[in-house]
């Protein structure tokens, strides 16, 4: 899908972690150019992990989260539902009974549940931040740039710069930092 839909829910077991998460990177991505909304079947209680994360990313203001449900929605008029858990998925298929819209399934592992000190703890959350990223940026690209691969960090994925003036599009790299010369030891062994 390379439209940006005009409504996207994103949806998870508790609205702690991984659906807030998805909806301000989405958010960061795509402005106000879409409502974003994110649940959970239950309302979970706020993560202090989550915020850490996305400030990491320049992404603020998450203190403001009120974990809510599915129940809690006040506009049910959603395009596409991303289901982060399977309890949400089929959740969200329950719903699509009552209205139209597309429901995709992202199994997302739940950081919340990594034991461990506080920066082992702190990479889970990372790494899903990071998968999430690179997901909404596959599925719904920003403008002018070319999606991150999965399992590459955004910083080297936002290297990555669409040149519109010539023909087609180039791909032009920043640097050769130990990502890329994996990515292009990837390419060179799937050939």
């Amino acid at each position: 899908m390379t439209r940006i839909p005009s409504a996207v829910l994103f949806a998870c077991t508790a609205n702690a972690v991984r659906s807030p998460i998805a909806a301000a990177l989405f958010r960061a991505a795509h402005g106000t150019r879409c409502y974003v909304e994110s649940v959970g079947i239950v309302a979970g209680t706020s993560d202090p992990f989550v915020g850490v994360v996305l400030e990491e990313c320049g992404i603020g203001g998450f203190e403001t989260h009120q974990p809510k449900t599915f129940d809690d929605l006040q506009d049910d008029n959603f395009e596409i539902i991303v289901a982060l858990s399977r309890e949400a998925f089929d959740r969200a298929e329950e719903i699509t009974r009552t209205m139209h819209c597309e429901v995709v399934f992202w199994p997302t592992e739940d950081p919340a549940e990594v034991e461990g000190n506080r920066e082992t703890r702190l990479d889970a959350y990372r790494r899903v931040r990071d998968d999430l990223r690179a997901r909404i940026l596959r599925e719904w690209p920003m403008e002018g740039a070319v999606p991150a691969e999965p399992g590459i960090p955004a910083e080297v994925g936002d290297g990555l710069v669409a040149d519109r003036k010539t023909r087609g599009v180039k791909v032009r790299r920043r640097g050769r930092d130990m990502w890329s010369r994996m990515r292009i030891g990837l390419r060179k062994m799937r050939r």
